[in-house]
């Protein structure tokens, strides 16, 4: 089956006048089936149209709004998606802060219920608020969210271990899951470009 990527090389080709290298009734069937590559043609064809050079003294020239003519036929679809990308990163954010304060709540409530505040509910609180700052470092700086992800992730693991053994710590489970899921969640929408160029690699055809 013929990528989006193909289709769109042939159908450029087709507009310059140079081979394909496709079957024109395969490229022709893929269009007519695709609503984006089928759009994409038509932007194509609207740009080739308005790309025609025009005679200026003499000699010939592109047209005066040749700049506007070129970003008006970029793909619009980029930017479809970095807005996509904005609004999650924005929730993401908001997510990470609501989380800091449930952190910070549960630090000073442990610490509240402890009868005479032991060394170790001092120790748990102290944690849960180093978490919680964390959470803050990572909404407003996502590029800290891996080292702030492996914390957590462990503090799950062993927490998910307790559980399953005795009971204990399922609790905690409720708060350090969700966490968990927002870090990760908020990694893969800040890295989403690097992983699509990553996939893109790996899915090009090395014979061309």
């Amino acid at each position: 089956m013929l990528s989006h990527e193909e289709v769109r090389a042939a159908l450029s080709a087709r507009v310059d006048g140079e081979d394909t290298g496709l079957d024109d009734d395969v490229v022709d069937a893929h269009v007519s089936h695709c609503a984006s590559c089928r759009a994409y043609y038509d932007r194509v064809l609207s740009l080739s149209h308005n790309l025609r050079f025009v005679e200026a003294d003499g000699g010939m020239a592109p047209p005066e709004d040749l700049s506007q003519l070129i970003l008006d036929g970029v793909d619009d679809e980029w930017r479809r998606i970095s807005r996509r990308r904005t609004v999650w990163l924005a929730l993401g954010r908001v997510a990470l802060v609501v989380l800091a304060l449930v952190w910070g709540v549960w630090a000073v409530d442990g610490l509240v219920q402890s009868p005479a505040q032991s060394l170790g509910a001092v120790e748990q609180a102290a944690g849960k608020l180093g978490v919680a700052s964390a959470l803050l470092l990572s909404a407003a700086r996502p590029g800290q969210i891996p080292g702030v992800a492996l914390v957590v992730g462990t503090m799950f693991t062993f927490s998910l271990g307790f559980a399953i053994l005795d009971g204990e710590l399922a609790g905690h489970l409720l708060v350090l899951l969700p966490t968990l899921v927002a870090l990760v969640g908020m990694l893969a929408v800040d890295r989403w470009h690097r992983v699509s160029h990553v996939w893109r690699m790996l899915g090009a055809d090395p014979r061309g």
